[in-house]
């Protein structure tokens, strides 16, 4: 079994590596998922609109 004694290569990076993945990386991971949800939806909503336009039952503003 192999025990975590610091005598291998690369000792440092358990060290560095676990605040990384846990505490700093999740902020601009779920940062990213979230802004990619959001653009999705907000394309989903224009195309609703546009298609409710089509049809005259959704008044569009000109811009």
């Amino acid at each position: 079994m192999t025990q975590l004694t610091g005598d291998y290569a690369a000792s440092w990076l358990p060290w560095i590596m676990i605040p990384l993945v846990f505490y700093i990386l999740p902020f601009p991971v779920f940062a990213i998922v979230f802004l990619w949800i959001q653009k999705e939806v907000s394309e989903e909503i224009k195309e609703t609109d546009n298609n409710l336009a089509e049809i005259g039952e959704l008044e569009v503003p000109n811009s």
